[in-house]
C-alpha cells in the first residue's frame, strides 16, 4: 500500500484514504464540519468527515480523509444509477391512494407558480434560450438530459465513465456517447458550442482540471454551465448532517456561489455568472428525511412525501426574499 494511504474495510470492499488536511482551492488548514458519517442511502462503505476552509474569501468544504481515485467506483456500486429504485412495502393500499391524491394536487399548485417553469429551465440546463449549436454533456448518465436538449435543436454527445448508464443513452436514445475519463478521450480542441455538467463536479477530485478541459474543448466564446448542490443552501441549513447533498463519500468537494465561480475563474473562463436555485428543493428534502428516517426508526412513505412537498414550498418562498438560498448552484461561464 502506498505511503499515506489507509485503508478503510475490509480488503474486497475497502476504500482507501488519503489525508486532505488542506483546501484545495486556498490552501487553508481546514476546520472540522462533520465526522462520522455514513452513506445511509447507497451503503457505501467506512464512516467519512468532512472539512471547511475557514477561510471567508473561500469556504470550500471537502471530504477528508479523501478516497483515493483508484478505489471511488466501490462508492457507486448500489448507486442509484445501478438498480431500479423498489416499491417500499409501506407504499400500499391507502398510502398509495393519498399520496395520488396530494401528487395530482401538488401538481396543480406548480401549474399557478413559477417553481414549474423554473424546473424546465433547470431541466434544460438553462438551454431554452440559447441558440443551439454543438453541445457535449459530461457525465450525461443514461442520456435522458442529453435527448430533451436535443429536441431543442443541439447537436448533442455525450461523455460517461459508467458503461451500463452509456449503453442505456446509446440503445434507448440513439446518442452518441464518449466512455472513459474526459480528459484521456483528447477531445478535439475548440469543437464545442457548449459545455454542460450536472451534478458531477462535487464528485470529482480535482474540478479545476476537469474545467481546463472544458475550456479546452469549448469553441472561442463558447458556453459552460454547471450545476451543483450548494453548501450554503437553506437545505443543508435545515437538515445539517442529514443533508442529503453531502452523500459522502461520492461528493468529495461542495461548493458555495463563491467557489464555484473561483474554479471557472482558475480555469481561464470568463463572464462568470453563478446563481442558486431553489427549483428542485423538494428531491434534497426527500432524501434528507430518508437519511433522518434510518437514524430515529422511519417515517412513513406518505409522511416523508408530504414532508419534502412542503419543504419545496418554504424553500421557494424563502429564495425570492434569499437569493443565495437555493439548493443547487449554477454557474455559466464562456470562453
Amino acid at each position: 500500500m502506498k505511503e499515506g494511504i489507509i485503508a478503510t474495510q475490509e480488503p474486497n470492499n475497502e476504500l482507501r484514504t488519503r489525508p486532505f488536511p488542506a483546501c484545495y482551492l486556498c490552501g487553508s488548514q481546514g476546520e472540522p464540519l462533520y465526522s462520522d458519517l455514513k452513506d445511509h442511502l447507497f451503503g457505501a462503505p467506512g464512516e467519512w468527515s468532512f472539512k471547511k476552509c475557514p477561510n471567508s474569501e473561500c469556504g470550500l468544504v471537502w471530504l477528508d480523509p479523501m478516497p483515493i481515485e483508484e478505489d471511488i467506483a466501490k462508492a457507486y456500486r448500489d448507486y442509484y444509477t445501478h438498480k431500479k429504485e423498489s416499491k417500499d412495502k409501506a407504499d400500499l393500499g391507502l398510502e398509495i391512494i393519498l399520496k395520488k391524491i396530494i401528487k395530482l394536487l401538488y401538481k396543480g399548485i406548480l401549474l399557478i407558480t413559477l417553481i414549474r417553469r423554473e424546473r424546465r429551465r433547470h431541466n434544460l440546463m438553462y438551454l431554452d434560450k440559447t441558440k443551439p449549436g454543438i453541445l457535449i454533456e459530461v457525465g450525461c448518465g443514461d442520456g435522458s438530459r442529453l435527448n430533451k436538449i436535443r429536441k431543442l435543436g443541439w447537436e448533442v454527445e455525450g461523455q460517461e465513465v459508467d458503461p451500463q448508464a452509456a449503453n442505456i443513452a446509446r440503445s434507448k436514445y440513439g446518442l452518441s456517447v464518449h466512455m472513459g475519463d474526459l480528459k484521456s478521450l483528447r477531445l478535439k480542441e475548440s469543437s464545442f458550442d457548449a459545455v454542460i455538467m450536472n451534478h458531477v463536479i462535487e464528485h470529482v477530485h480535482d474540478p479545476v482540471d476537469i474545467l481546463r478541459e472544458c475550456h479546452r474543448i469549448l469553441k472561442p466564446n463558447g458556453m459552460l454551465v454547471v450545476i451543483t448542490p450548494n453548501i450554503e443552501s437553506y437545505g443543508h441549513r435545515y437538515f445539517g448532517a442529514d443533508c442529503r447533498m453531502l452523500e459522502p463519500p461520492r461528493h468529495i468537494h461542495l461548493f458555495s456561489q463563491k467557489t464555484l465561480s473561483r474554479l471557472a475563474f482558475e480555469a481561464g473562463f470568463q463572464s462568470i455568472k453563478v446563481w442558486t436555485t431553489a427549483s428542485d428543493a423538494e428531491s434534497i428534502a426527500r432524501g434528507s428525511y430518508k437519511i433522518r428516517s434510518y437514524k430515529t426508526g422511519g417515517e412513513s412513505v406518505l409522511s416523508g412525501f408530504v414532508s419534502s412537498i412542503l419543504f419545496q414550498m418554504r424553500a421557494s418562498i424563502l429564495h425570492l426574499f434569499q437569493p443565495d438560498s437555493g439548493e443547487e448552484c449554477v454557474l455559466k461561464a464562456y470562453k
